[in-house]
């Protein structure tokens, strides 16, 4: 049964309580779940005795805009005084506790905010599906018939949950995205680099990028503010947009109805010029984003398979083994696809404010739906944005009563200052939502 969400303002207002509630609240609920479940979700978290203190710290902080709110970090990310997995089939190079915490960490706690958990990943962070041979796949908040989504899956089925209002993790090539949309999460995803790095561990290090999710568009807003500072009392202007008509081939009708209910107060161009040399440029993006990928999966994991390769998960040591096979010619036909790519976006922008396409061809598919086509199309919604390096709003729509997907609207990285705007002119739309 799903819990209700509580907003950042709620969660705050029970800390200030008492913030050793918050705390009941989680270990009472972690011992709810089945073995299987915790399993599946639950990599490693505080004892209760520092959460608590944590918490009663954060709650001091009574001018931080995060004072007293608990969040959930990937296990990809490093903690003090936790073990980074990485969802991993083998246990002796993650086992140590850490000293330092990553710099996203460091800030949320600047910020006020409370780590009540890290979340189980896919295998390393990077099967779309959400899967985990060793830990178990990451279940769907809405039931077990469903896809999760995603190497940051767990985050996803925390927030729409209700354990905390919101969780970060890797959105290297839809790792935030997709499981966003198969829950009805908003979310952000990072310009590559802004705090992928320091004390985090890489899935594809030319290509990482942060991403988290929100239950609400007040809390989206709300972190924005935080990590970019957005002032918008000055833009006079409204953002213009435009939405790759060309994205929505194979898309289902349910979704294509639901993206255009969700655009349709947003001042979106139309011209067909434009769609047809996105189009044209981002048509091999996925298969450019599977070269790079694999190349850099290899050049982290060689080392490792040589002791551990039996351990891997068998569609993942394809990769790592197809990365060392790859000629010169392949290779820089992937770079040259990308430097295309990114010149399209940015002669793009010099004309719009974002570009809006789906985040999935299906609303929260069920597991007999997903195959290798599913695979691949969302592969090829969701490369090109990570191989351009752009941040993107995801926000989300309903497709019947458990159905969900989202679109990602790539936002012009100069133009942070119009995201507000944008969420205003959708605000209306989710009223009721």
């Amino acid at each position: 049964m799903i819990e209700q969400r509580l907003n950042f303002k709620a969660w705050q207002s029970l800390a200030r309580e008492d913030h050793r509630q918050i705390a009941e609240k989680f270990f009472s609920r972690l011992e709810q779940l089945t073995p299987e479940s915790r399993k599946a979700l639950i990599a490693a978290h505080p004892e209760r005795a520092i959460l608590e203190q944590k918490l009663k710290a954060g709650c001091v902080m009574e001018k931080a805009p995060l004072a007293g709110v608990p969040y959930l970090l990937q296990d990809m990310f490093d903690v003090q005084d936790l073990p980074t997995r990485c969802g991993a089939p083998f246990g002796e190079p993650f086992e140590a506790l850490l000293d330092d915490s990553c710099l996203l960490a460091q800030t949320l706690g600047n910020h006020g905010a409370s780590l009540l958990a890290k979340s189980v990943p896919s295998e390393f962070g990077w099967d779309i599906r959400g899967h985990n041979q060793s830990f178990g796949d990451c279940p769907h908040a809405n039931g077990l018939r469903y896809i999760c989504g995603g190497g940051a899956g767990s985050c996803a089925h925390a927030v729409a949950d209700g354990w905390a209002p919101i969780a970060f993790g890797l959105d290297t090539c839809g790792g935030i995205r997709i499981p966003a949309a198969f829950h009805g999460l908003f979310g952000f995803r990072m310009e590559n680099n802004n705090y992928a790095r320091d004390g985090v561990f890489p899935l594809v290090p030319s290509l990482d990028a942060v991403g988290w999710v929100t239950a609400n568009l007040d809390d989206l807003l709300s972190s924005l503010e935080i990590f970019y500072r957005l002032q918008s009392d000055s833009v006079d202007r409204e953002p213009r947009g435009y939405l790759l008509k060309d994205s929505l081939h194979g898309i289902s009708p349910e979704s294509t109805a639901g993206l255009m209910q969700l655009t349709r107060p947003l001042d979106i161009d139309d011209e067909p010029a434009v769609s047809k040399m996105l189009a044209k440029r981002f048509q091999p993006g996925a298969r450019a984003f599977q070269t790079i990928q694999n190349r850099e999966l290899y050049s982290i994991h060689q080392h490792w398979i040589e002791e551990y390769g039996d351990y891997y998960d068998p569609h993942l040591l394809k990769r790592i083994e197809a990365g060392r096979s790859y000629s010169p010619a392949e290779s820089e036909e992937a770079s040259i696809t990308q430097q295309n790519i990114r010149a399209s976006l940015i002669s793009f922008f010099r004309d719009y404010d974002y570009l809006i396409m789906p985040v999935s061809p299906l609303p929260s598919p069920e597991k007999p739906e997903w195959d290798s086509a599913l695979e691949e199309e969302l592969l090829q919604l969701n490369a090109p944005l990570s191989l351009a390096f752009l941040p993107a709003l995801i926000l989300p729509y309903q497709c019947g009563e458990e159905k969900f997907n989202a679109a990602q609207i790539i936002v012009n990285p100069r133009k942070l200052y119009l995201v507000p705007k944008i969420l205003e002119q959708v605000r209306e739309g989710y009223a009721k939502y």
